[in-house]
């Protein structure tokens, strides 16, 4: 985590931002009401407590996440619901050096009403990012902990797997940070199968299907707009037009491609991710210009959250947090001293 000591007014900012988090927190405990997301994370853990069928209607994890879901119905629900909505929102705030900007960002919020579950994306990219040197075993760990929501460790493991093939290539050893990469994934992923053995089949047996308000990468819902993902030319234009969009960063960034425009690539490209899966970019804010930038980007998405929650067209305001973001990393990388630039470890 950042360590930075905050100020006096860094203090009150934050007291002031937290206000609406730790109110709505207190209304679902007091209430008695919950967010439908939680009521079927809960579902899916009490099933698995209960011994019934895990992977029915709506259940769209992988075995280590059924088991957090577990966790966390087996608490109290006053301390389930506490813990589940707040250590998102402090995890995001601690990795950002407690920048009160943070708590501005609407994917956060989005991502803290909604009750889901990108933190542990959040958190690997992080730790990752951070600890990319081959014999880093705790980079693997981290890379690891992406996986437990594999759509948001996908670009870093193949950004990673190209880094260890050259090392590879060039040490003609395994590198350090695989082996912790295949352990972490073994600890995480191996005990679903004593429970479950067949959990694999039965996981992608019940794909969670395309929809409107599932779409935050740009050239995916664009493409929404035009014609039904049930096509064929749906898939071929994507697959065109976001390998264009990776050429075009090789290309302006002289043949190679750094890791934090490849994150933010895969944001505007990918199918997969969903308006609250934004806040794993928080990880690549390192300067409090880029968090101040993620905030004002996501103004609109905050109008949209505040007067049309239910509307699912409102939401492709979300789709322009990360275009807007990658052009400021691009101009950044662009502009580097050729310290900085080799410091960003690119391929």
């Amino acid at each position: 985590m950042q360590k930075k000591t905050p100020n006096i007014g860094q203090v009150i900012s934050l007291a002031l931002l937290s206000l609406p988090y730790l109110l709505y927190i207190s209304f679902l405990i007091r209430s008695g009401k919950q967010p439908v997301d939680y009521g079927t994370f809960m579902d899916i853990g009490q099933h698995m407590l209960d011994g019934v069928d895990i992977y029915e209607a709506n259940s769209y994890y992988p075995m280590p996440f059924v088991f957090v879901f577990a966790f966390f119905s087996w608490l109290p629900r006053w301390l389930s619901i506490t813990l589940w909505f707040l250590w998102p929102v402090v995890a995001a705030l601690a990795i950002s050096g407690w920048s009160p900007y943070t708590l501005l960002f609407a994917p956060l919020f989005g991502h803290f009403v909604g009750a889901q579950s990108s933190v542990f994306g959040m958190l690997g990219l992080w730790g990752y990012r951070r600890n990319r040197q081959m014999d880093s075993a705790a980079g693997g760990v981290w890379l690891a902990l992406t996986l437990i929501k594999p759509q948001l460790g996908l670009v870093p493991l193949v950004w990673a797997g190209i880094q260890w093939g050259k090392s590879l290539w060039e040490t003609r050893r395994i590198p350090r940070q695989l082996w912790a990469f295949l352990a972490a994934m073994g600890v995480f992923y191996l005990p679903g199968f004593a429970l479950v053995p067949d959990w694999p089949t039965k996981w992608l047996s019940v794909p969670r299907p395309l929809f409107q308000r599932a779409l935050s990468g740009m050239l995916p819902r664009s493409l929404y707009l035009l014609m039904t993902p049930q096509t064929a030319l749906y898939w071929v234009l994507l697959i065109v037009l976001a390998l264009g969009l990776l050429y075009l960063l090789w290309r302006l960034n002289d043949r190679r491609l750094p890791f934090d425009q490849a994150v933010l690539w895969s944001f505007i490209a990918s199918p997969l991710y969903h308006d609250y899966d934004l806040v794993q970019v928080i990880a690549l804010l390192d300067t409090p210009r880029l968090r101040k930038a993620a905030a004002l980007l996501s103004i609109p998405g905050w109008l949209v959250i505040l007067t049309a929650y239910n509307n699912d067209a409102r939401w492709i305001v979300f789709t322009l947090i990360a275009p807007g973001l990658l052009y400021m990393f691009l101009w950044r990388d662009r502009h580097a001293l050729p310290s900085e630039a080799e410091a960003r470890a690119a391929i």
